[in-house]
């Protein structure tokens, strides 16, 4: 069974135009991003489950140790790639690519400087 993609409407930009093109893109886009995922032996499975699955491999690594900034350094893992490969679709356009990611350009900038991708 295919997991349901919710659609949050605060990710759109309602004055760029019609709100129902980007309900459709998004759509289009989960549906390649399911399909690629057929292609790994991960069918359909979310985003979370691959967290959840990777963070229990960390922690079996680990073994008795007990890890400390876990939390910060997970969201670096994350960031980092997510913000590189929006940055590549977008073509290196700051503007758009804070919009898709529904950051502050200054704030994108400021982790653009931080992941050394500027």
């Amino acid at each position: 069974m295919a997991p349901q993609a919710q659609y949050n409407a605060s990710h759109v930009n309602k004055s760029a135009g019609n709100p129902d093109y980007y309900r459709e893109d998004y759509h289009h886009s989960i549906r390649n991003v399911e399909s690629a995922l057929d292609h790994t032996g991960h069918a359909h499975e979310p985003l979370r489950i691959h967290v959840e699955r990777v963070v229990r491999q960390y922690f079996a690594m680990l073994g008795d140790e007990i890890p400390t900034d876990l939390y910060e350094l997970i969201l670096k893992e994350i960031e980092q790639p997510l913000i590189s490969v929006v940055l590549e679709k977008s073509r290196g356009n700051q503007t758009k690519c804070a919009q898709i990611l529904g950051l502050n350009r200054g704030t994108l900038r400021k982790k653009l400087k931080i992941y050394g991708l500027m």
